[in-house]
């Protein structure tokens, strides 16, 4: 009996002793190491808190900077480059771009404030260049996922009495594709409305892009002769490569009709040559031919 319960307080203790190890050793890492004597403790780098404008609302594309709308957030230093430390030097200027509330305004991203900043999309046209509105539904928009800064094609589909008179032997019923624009920037995508046509209705939308003064006159022709379409390149394709028309015969596999010679005189048969008649002529002794007609 006396045994057991030297064991019993044998084992109590030692369970205790293995405590008190594990506590030590946790504590003992958690310390911070001793400082060696004539050796300061260095304290890490502290960084001052910068002042930067950031957008407290949305801040619309081509849209004048209100008072409203333009903070200061404080951040730790130093500060992102080309960002504005002055509210003042954002509000009256107009944004080259959509800002959500909460982003940065940055230099490059607004048309600086002054007497001659107006909002609206003119300040969006690049120099030299010309604005030109489409009307276009979901089909010809690339199924509505035109967006501003997208660069498109214009394609054009012409058909018979756009293409003149029709060949001798051709396809009465002709059509032709071909690119006539390539490579046009989006200045902006108009919001989509509902036109009731007959019993359909179909969306409709404003689609704005940058074209030279020559582009500009390409498409008043394009959209007067045909029905175009929208094709959405890549942002970083700005490559103009030559490309052929397609015609119908092309899809339909039927050949197309040989030109006819401008020559008419390649036309004519060419005539027959026949040998002329001879008699024999007897003149005394001499005798000889001569040819008739």
């Amino acid at each position: 009996m006396g045994r057991s319960k030297f064991r019993l307080i044998f084992g109590v203790v030692l369970v205790a002793v293995a405590i008190g190890l594990i506590v030590y050793g946790i504590t003992s890492m958690r310390r911070p190491p001793p400082v060696v004597p004539g050796q300061q403790a260095t304290a890490a780098p502290s960084q001052d808190l910068v002042s930067i404008v950031v957008a407290s609302r949305d801040i619309g594309r081509g849209e004048k900077i209100e008072a409203a709308k333009a903070t200061i957030l404080k951040v730790q230093g130093p500060a992102p480059v080309g960002s504005l430390s002055d509210p003042r030097s954002a509000v009256g200027a107009v944004a080259l771009v959509a800002i959500p509330a909460g982003q940065i305004v940055l230099q490059n991203s607004i048309l600086a404030p002054g007497d001659t900043t107006k909002p609206g999309l003119s300040v969006l046209i690049p120099d030299g260049m010309r604005a030109v509105a489409l009307r276009v539904n979901d089909e010809v928009a690339v199924g509505n996922f035109l967006r501003a800064d997208d660069l498109v094609d214009i394609q054009l589909v012409l058909s018979n009495s756009a293409l003149g008179p029709a060949e001798e032997g051709g396809n009465p019923e002709r059509r032709e594709s071909r690119v006539v624009l390539q490579a046009l920037k989006v200045l902006s995508v108009g919001e989509a409305l509902t036109e009731e046509t007959g019993d359909k209705a179909i969306r409709m939308q404003n689609i704005t892009v940058a074209a030279t003064p020559e582009q500009a006159l390409v498409l008043a022709v394009a959209k007067q002769s045909g029905v175009f379409y929208l094709a959405l390149r890549n942002p970083i394709d700005n490559k103009e490569e030559p490309v052929k028309p397609v015609r119908l015969e092309d899809l339909v596999g039927a050949a197309r009709p040989q030109p006819v010679p401008s020559d008419s005189s390649a036309a004519l048969p060419v005539p027959a040559v026949v040998a002329p008649r001879q008699i024999e002529v007897i003149l005394g002794s001499n005798t000889g031919k001569q040819a008739v007609p």
